[in-house]
């Protein structure tokens, strides 16, 4: 069963915009990912995939990001973190962080 996050992602950005995300996260400002309302909303559709994703992480790594703990009594900072955190990841997934050429992006939209 295909996460449904990621198909959103793939649905929502281009490859590059992904590789973007991947590269240099997601802080520097994400269309649809910028303010609190929109992170909420992300985090609220996408909780079930987004928490796998978390967890996925958490067995690899060993533990959560300290930057995503230290939000566990704010609800708008810890969604925004969690989103921003299965974004670059689910990004990294996708791209390997590597860009497209302009043509090959074409091609595959």
């Amino acid at each position: 069963m295909q996460n449904e996050f990621k198909v959103w992602l793939t649905e929502n950005y281009s490859h590059n915009e992904l590789a973007d995300m991947a590269n240099h996260g997601c802080s520097g400002g994400v269309g649809g990912m910028i303010y609190y309302a929109d992170t909420e909303k992300l985090y609220r559709k996408f909780a079930h995939e987004l928490h796998d994703i978390l967890f996925e992480y958490k067995d690899v790594v060993g533990n959560f990001p300290d930057f995503v703990t230290d939000e566990l009594g704010h609800f708008a900072s810890f969604a925004n973190s969690i989103v921003w955190l299965c974004a670059e990841l689910t990004a990294q997934e996708i791209t390997q962080g590597e860009y497209k050429e302009e043509e090959e992006e074409e091609e595959d939209a």
